[in-house]
Formats: structure tokens, sequence, C-alpha cells
């Protein structure tokens, strides 16, 4: 595909997410407004656009079985090579290493990830995007959250943790939206017609809206102390996110084989993402908020690079 292409592709979604770094830089919107549109795509828009993907589809051909295996299997990869990197190389505390490998594996999919392959792909991105955030809220960001507790010495076992954990994600609007979803489609109920229109409307509301809070919330970053101490921990949680991840993704789709041809380009793709944009909330919990503001920031800048090389290797 000439590069021209490409770039059609990915320039209008950075320029999104610049309008938005802009708009609250110049004093557009306030901070305050950012986390609201913010909660409204993570409590609202993506919901309904995950709920309308799986519920108007076939089960049987959604859940894909070695899609989901060879997807989880490369994002684990990256997340045992980051968390080793940050705990033994660079001897980082368990919660920090842990919260590294989380930024490692878990790509922005319902932010950057599908308006990317939406474009590119279609309407095949819908399949994909939810079963990767299956891997993600259910294996990848468990995970994390349950090593940085036990590293924060709380007094809870590994066990307790990663239980509590589940309980919560098992309460957020997107985790419900991709079970109820399935359900719906496994059981063949239809939505009715003036719900479906409510959910397509709010569905329609999230790409615009979550490129937009990415800008925003970058630019509302505050990066203690600077980025200086933190190149080799930012670099080591960017380089694995970045370049390892969809590395790593790629082998597992080969090795384990059976998956659709261009899911496993969607998969790819979504593996060139940068990290969750709540990365350095869960950061600043466990005392490295800096280096997940700054591994952020900088993983998000480059990725207009990876996203633009993985759409041309996977489109041609």
């Amino acid at each position: 595909m000439p590069i021209l292409q490409l770039l059609s592709l990915t320039v209008p979604i950075f320029l999104l997410i610049g309008l938005g770094a802009v708009s609250v830089r110049a004093g557009f919107f306030p901070e305050k407004q950012i986390e609201g549109m913010a909660a409204f795509v993570l409590h609202f828009a993506l919901p309904a656009l995950v709920l309308g993907a799986l519920a108007g589809q076939d089960l049987g051909r959604i859940f894909d079985w070695h899609y989901v295996v060879a997807y989880g299997t490369g994002s684990l990869f990256a997340f045992c090579t980051a968390f080793s990197v940050l705990r033994f190389g660079l001897k980082r505390p368990l919660s920090s290493a842990a919260i590294g490998g989380m930024g490692s594996a878990a790509s922005n999919t319902g932010f950057i990830g599908y308006p990317v392959t939406m474009l590119a792909f279609g309407p095949l991105a819908l399949t994909a995007m939810p079963l990767n955030m299956m891997v993600e809220n259910i294996l990848i960001i468990p995970l994390g959250l349950a090593l940085a507790e036990a590293g924060s010495q709380n007094g809870a076992s590994f066990g307790q943790t990663l239980a509590t954990t589940a309980r919560r994600l098992l309460r957020t609007p997107l985790i419900l939206a991709i079970l109820l979803g399935v359900l719906l489609s496994f059981l063949r109920i239809p939505v009715p017609g003036v719900i479906a229109t409510a959910i397509d409307m709010l569905a329609k509301a999230s790409a615009p809206c979550a490129l937009f809070v990415i800008g925003g919330t970058i630019a509302t970053l505050r990066i203690p102390g600077g980025a200086s101490g933190m190149a080799a921990e930012v670099g080591s949680v960017a380089a694995c996110k970045l370049l390892l991840h969809p590395l790593a993704v790629a082998a597992a789709f080969f090795l384990v084989g059976g998956a659709d041809p261009d899911m496993e380009k969607i998969g790819i793709v979504l593996a060139s993402v940068s990290m969750i944009t709540v990365y350095p909330i869960f950061g600043a919990r466990y005392g490295v908020g800096g280096v997940s503001s700054t591994a952020l920031v900088v993983a998000t800048a480059l990725g207009f690079f990876t996203i633009t090389a993985a759409l041309g290797i996977a489109l041609n």
C-alpha cells in the first residue's frame, strides 16, 4: 500500500489526539471536562460499541478460540519479558515491575486501536476488538494489579488480591457489556429497535471522543521531577509495548494457527498500539506515576510510526 494511503489512515487519528492536547493546553477544555469525557467513553460509549458488536453477530463466528489463545499468549510473553527486565535486570520493586509488565502488554484497543483498524479493515475490527478487550481485562490487567498488590505488602495473598481484582473488573461497564453481548449472541436474542438505535448512537460517539480524550489526558499529565533518571525503565516499557508485543503476537498467531488471516492482521496492528490510557493512574497507585506518565507520552508519540509500519505490513 502506498505511503500516502497509510498516512491517510493514521494521520487523522493523531490529528484528533493532537486536537485534544492543544485544546486543553490552550484552556478551551478544563481538565475536569476531559475527565468527564473519559468517564462518558469508558462507562457508556465503549460499552455500547462492544455490546452492539457482540449482540449483532453469531457467537460461533465471533468467539475464535485460536485468536484469543494466540493473542493472549503473545501478550503474556510481552508481560513476562518486560516484568523480568524491570525486576531482575533493572532491579525494580515487584510493584513497579508488575505495572511495567501491564503497560507492555495491554494495548489502548478502544481509544486508538479500534479507530485505526476500523478505517483499515472495516467491520471486521468490531469482531476483533471485544476479543482483545477480553484478553486485556480478564488476563493482563488483573495479573498486573495482583502482582502489584502483592508487592505493596498490604497483607493480602496473591490469590486474595487476584480474586478481589476480578470482582472489581466484573462490575465495570465494559466487562458487563462483553458478558451481556456474548449472552445475547449465544441465545440469539435480538436487541429491540429503539434500544439498538440508542446503542448505535452511543457507539458512534466512542471513536472521536476517545481520541480527543487521549490528547487531553496526555496534556494533563504531570511528571514529578521530570523524566531524568527514568530512561532505562521508560525505554524498556515502550520498547516492549511497541516492538516486542506485536512481534510476540505475530509469532503466537503463526505457532497456534487456525485464526482468520485478516483477524491475525488486525491483532498484530492492535498489539502495535500504545498502552491503555489509565496506565498512569495504575502507576500512581503504586508509586511509579512519573514513569508511567512518561512511558505513555513516549509510546503514544512513537506509536504513530509503529502503527503505520504494522498497517503497511498487514495491508501489503
